[in-house]
């Protein structure tokens, strides 16, 4: 897909988001884990400000291993342990809204910066057209971002926003903080609750 283009994802399909909190992995790390499931692309990521790692995968994929119903199997054999021995962890199922960009492209790239909240259900319509029709364009177009996507979760918060970059400085340059100067953002984002950003690094 065009930089340029967005497009709106196929609602059948799912990715898991497993969060391990605690954990900092090293690139050596992600290449044992990939080893242990070579037939499943795994995207995996280590956050910068606190010790968490984070692991992308195809819920369908997943399901093609024969443990859909059972993540805790998968991640087990991701980490090389038994099933009663894996370390704590969160799922959560997304549910993809919009994508710009190329999605492959922005899995090259080295850094993830990834913003989430919960919103009032009063507000939930606003948010979701502020994002689809403004933000997340705005930010699709910063030099450096490579791809953006937006998600609803089944946990909370409820919305997670992910945005592929060149650089670690893409995030909070000029130009970023001017696509998200505007009034409509400062108004719905005194609605957030329970935000939450990190800024995370692609392991190869």
């Amino acid at each position: 897909m065009d930089l340029n283009q967005t497009g709106a994802p196929d609602p059948a399909e799912q990715t898991l988001l497993f969060e391990i909190p605690g954990l900092r992995w090293t690139e050596a790390d992600a290449r044992r884990a990939r080893q242990a499931v070579p037939e499943v692309p795994v995207d995996i990521l280590t956050a910068i400000s606190e010790h968490e790692t984070w692991i992308y995968v195809s819920r369908q994929q997943v399901s093609d291993l024969g443990t859909p119903g059972d993540p805790a199997a998968f991640l087990a054999r991701l980490l090389g342990t038994s099933d009663n021995a894996t370390q704590a962890f969160r799922l959560r199922r997304l549910q993809a809204l919009l994508s710009i960009g190329d999605a492959a492209q922005g899995g090259l790239q080295p850094w993830h910066y990834t913003s989430q909240t919960d919103i009032p259900v009063d507000d939930e319509d606003e948010f979701n057209q502020w994002f689809d029709r403004e933000h997340l364009p705005r930010l699709a177009a910063v030099t450096g971002t490579a791809h953006a996507a937006r998600y609803r979760t089944d946990g909370s918060p409820r919305y997670l926003a992910g945005y592929d970059l060149s650089g670690e400085d893409v995030h909070g340059n000029d130009a970023w903080r001017d696509a998200v100067a505007t009034p409509w953002r400062d108004r719905i984002h005194q609605r957030f609750v329970k935000p939450r950003r990190l800024m995370l690094k692609r392991l190869r």
